[in-house]
């Protein structure tokens, strides 16, 4: 089966441009044109894609991308140092995951606070320690508008 980069964009939830500039950049080496020189694309060209948008999600830059890539059309002698540098995105991810789990135990707090504030309404008795100072002092230094 094959898809107009519309179709492939819309699948692949990203932009028409990102795709144009993925195939721009020598990482959709298999990517054909039609008579009318537009790019169709093939499941392979999908594999290929969801790897790259992946690996771009996870905050792999560009270059270690194509360099990834690269290896993987070299054949089965770049295995380990393609496994050195999965191993290497899946730490940094895990990384993010864990730092954004701490972020979210602290938004779930804030979440928790808030509705028990709106059954239960009351002062608000969480906020940062010297807001009322820090707020006093903006509002009596002079305006410089």
């Amino acid at each position: 089966m094959s898809y107009s980069i519309q179709e492939v964009a819309k699948k692949m939830h990203i932009t028409s441009y990102s795709i144009r500039y993925y195939h721009d950049q020598g990482m959709l080496p298999f990517v054909q044109r039609d008579a009318n020189n537009n790019r169709v694309f093939n499941e392979i060209d999908l594999e290929w894609l969801q790897i790259i948008v992946c690996l771009r999600a996870t905050g792999m830059p560009i270059a270690e991308i194509q360099h990834y890539l690269r290896l993987v059309q070299a054949g089965v002698e770049t295995v380990p140092e393609r496994y050195r540098l999965m191993k290497t995105q899946q730490v940094r991810t895990q990384a993010e995951i864990r730092e954004l789990q701490q972020h979210l135990k602290l938004i779930d707090r804030k979440v928790a606070h808030y509705a028990e504030l709106l059954v239960n309404p009351q002062p608000d008795s969480i906020v940062p320690d010297g807001l009322a100072a820090a707020q006093a002092q903006v509002s009596s230094q002079p305006s410089t508008k």
